[in-house]
């Protein structure tokens, strides 16, 4: 595990480096992350927790430690050849709360992360539940922010996204057929199209909320990022946001993963290189004829 990658790659906002570790609020808890360290002759995570503890498998989950992140390279095995790719592996998708994710990423609009960052913790320090122990605060759930006037929210700095908030809290608390465990069961475009009927929420928000919120792997958001890599990986000159996502598909269920790895190596290392036409396993001449 990458700690630093992780926690600075732009897929949360509540992490900060502090007297050399992080600290994060998860749930009701500030969480500090120290580094790695050796236990019983295994890598182990130092954290120290202030707050309602999530306990340890709470923890595990949110880090995903229960997962090897090179599960996902089993369709796509070309990416390896990527130069400075495979070190990026040890980059880990957090499992966010879903409604956090996606207030934050309504902020994210034509922001980038250090503003972004400003709005969810000016939130959290204004309408968020003390933690225990700690000068840090819990995020506001929707009921809360739905009662905040948007002259508030423009105040903290969320500029025209405030309404955009404001709307998506009061559905989210007042719409009784909401459910976050539908989203993370139906059929992904189903999913996107239900998130999309929030307020400021399109197709990259929304697939931003399936992978970092709901743990939808198969979701693979598009930023300028993302659209320059894939473009370059597909050998495209011309295309839209849904032909690269039909085109990502070829990296198999686990492409949101991929796609995190990839808008990273993009941003540090520049253009990649195509990955050239898929290839297509042959099937033998016995087998086709049976088939006919």
């Amino acid at each position: 595990m990458d700690l630093d990658l992780t926690l600075s790659c732009g897929q949360a906002f509540r992490w900060r480096l502090e007297g050399g570790g992080w600290s994060g609020v998860v749930g009701g808890a500030e969480v500090r992350v120290g580094g790695l360290a050796m236990r019983s002759g295994r890598d182990a995570l130092e954290v120290e927790v202030l707050g309602a503890d999530p306990g340890e498998e709470a923890l595990r989950h949110y880090f995903r430690l229960d997962e090897d992140p090179a599960i996902h390279l089993e369709h796509a095995e070309e990416l390896r050849a990527l130069p400075g790719f495979l070190p990026l592996l040890g980059l880990r998708l957090l499992r966010q709360d879903p409604w956090e994710t996606l207030a934050s990423f309504i902020c994210s609009a034509a922001a980038n992360i250090p503003k972004i960052t400003s709005c969810v913790e000016g939130m959290a320090a204004r309408w968020g539940e003390p933690i225990e122990g700690s000068m840090r605060r819990a995020f506001p759930p929707a009921e809360a922010l739905a009662r905040v006037r948007e002259s508030d929210l423009r105040e903290l700095g969320l500029g025209f996204r405030a309404p955009y908030l404001r709307a998506a809290a009061r559905r989210i608390a007042t719409d009784p057929h909401w459910s976050w465990g539908a989203l993370r069961e139906v059929e992904i475009a189903a999913a996107r199209e239900r998130l999309t009927t929030l307020s400021g929420v399109g197709p990259k928000i929304a697939d931003c909320v399936l992978l970092f919120g709901l743990g939808r792997l198969e979701a693979y958001p598009v930023d300028r990022w993302i659209r320059r890599a894939t473009m370059e990986l597909a050998g495209r000159r011309r295309a839209n946001d849904e032909e690269l996502a039909r085109w990502a598909e070829r990296l198999g269920p686990g492409r949101g993963y991929l796609q995190q790895v990839i808008f990273h190596l993009r941003r540090t290392s520049g253009p990649l290189p195509a990955l050239g036409p898929r290839r297509v396993r042959a099937v033998p001449r016995v087998a086709a004829a049976k088939a006919r």
